[in-house]
């Protein structure tokens, strides 16, 4: 697939700022594939929209360059052969174009992309017309439902009064629990387990080796003569609900809640090795990077992101768009739109002059040492 210039230019809305320079080429430019910036040939769509590429930007030949205003005239005045030969288009927000334009590509050059598909709505039945695939060496129990379109590869295993509903993708290797209910247009990789009456939403994505519905981590300790003696484990009878539109990356692990549900909310995404624990609750759009443990009880808000290696504490809300920064260990609450970076934590602006103070005691110290 060749995209045109005009193309790339309706999909991200952008405007050609060298039209004049390149008026000539503008018809006959074609692009295949997104590349690298120092590696870009005639052929591929490049990025560049951060300083820390520009001694890239002499190594680079693209067809086209995706640019924000702010570099449009740096470019202009650069005299690098690029602005004479490629499309500089500018965007408002060029990483926002790169996500929109990652969709266009991976749909043409990517195998595992498995784009919504948008039309869906206006082709739905066509779509929902086609039958399921089922790999001869899946065990799939009497009673499990499964949809138009739906396919299922090798040695999955999908026990009693599971739901399976059109168009959703088990990669080889899969194990679905008794009652679980997977949502249209879903994708599980290689090895994802569910276990008994997990709930998927529509498109939800499970990377490889992630496992949805084990037991929360609870033992009430036994006394002997006033010590312990052993733990008596909490049997975790509630479930895990994912809604729409989530993304947990590969090796996570979502528990059980011990009664009731723990539940990831619409378009939330978690990166890879993220453990959520029992009866948590993640809201609409948060982002929970790599790393990052919470512990039972725990609830994220709104768009509220929480950095890589972070820990949350048993019960502690981190707020509507709240930022925690990576390695925080998180013990009490964050206010919607706060901060919270450290350990102990602290709110941004605090955490950073207690370090400054650190630092002038230090240089004091060491100036009074050698003076």
């Amino acid at each position: 697939m060749l995209f045109s210039v005009q193309d790339i230019v309706d999909i991200v809305r952008g405007h050609i700022e060298n039209k004049t320079e390149i008026q000539g080429r503008i018809e006959e430019l074609r692009v295949g594939r997104p590349a690298e910036l120092r590696i870009a040939g005639p052929s591929h769509l490049a990025y560049f929209f951060s300083r820390s590429f520009e001694n890239d930007l002499p190594l680079s030949n693209p067809g086209i360059l995706i640019t924000a205003p702010s570099f449009v005239q740096p470019l202009r005045q650069s005299g690098l052969p690029l602005w004479k030969t490629a499309a500089v288009i500018s965007v408002k927000d060029p990483y926002f174009a790169m996500a929109v334009l990652s969709e266009k590509f991976a749909k043409h050059f990517s195998s595992v992309a498995h784009v919504p598909s948008h039309e869906a709505e206006d082709q739905g039945n066509q779509l929902s017309a086609e039958p399921a695939e089922v790999h001869p060496t899946a065990v799939i129990s009497q009673g499990v439902k499964i949809g138009r379109g739906v396919r299922i590869g090798a040695f999955c295993v999908i026990e009693e009064g599971a739901v399976i509903e059109d168009r959703a993708v088990l990669y080889s290797g899969c194990m679905i629990g008794p009652g679980c209910h997977i949502g249209s247009e879903s994708v599980l990789f290689p090895r994802v387990t569910l276990y008994e009456n997990v709930v998927l939403g529509r498109r939800v994505r499970i990377h490889s080796g992630s496992v949805i519905g084990s037991d929360g981590f609870g033992y009430a300790p036994v006394k002997v003569n006033g010590r312990v003696s052993h733990h008596q484990k909490i049997y975790h009878l509630g479930t895990v609900v994912i809604e729409d539109d989530v993304e947990i990356g590969a090796n996570s692990c979502v528990d059980r809640a011990t009664l009731g549900e723990t539940r990831i909310g619409k378009g939330a995404k978690l990166d890879n090795v993220v453990h959520i624990g029992h009866n948590a609750r993640l809201d609409e759009g948060a982002i929970i990077c790599g790393g990052t443990c919470l512990a039972g009880n725990a609830t994220v808000g709104k768009f509220a992101y929480v950095g890589g290696l972070t820990g949350i504490g048993n019960h502690v809300h981190v707020g509507d768009g709240a930022n925690v920064g990576a390695l925080a260990m998180v013990t009490k609450d964050v206010p919607a739109g706060g901060t919270a970076v450290g350990n102990p934590q602290r709110e941004y602006r605090e955490h950073f002059r207690a370090h400054a103070l650190l630092n002038k005691l230090l240089l004091d110290r060491r100036s009074k040492e050698n003076g």
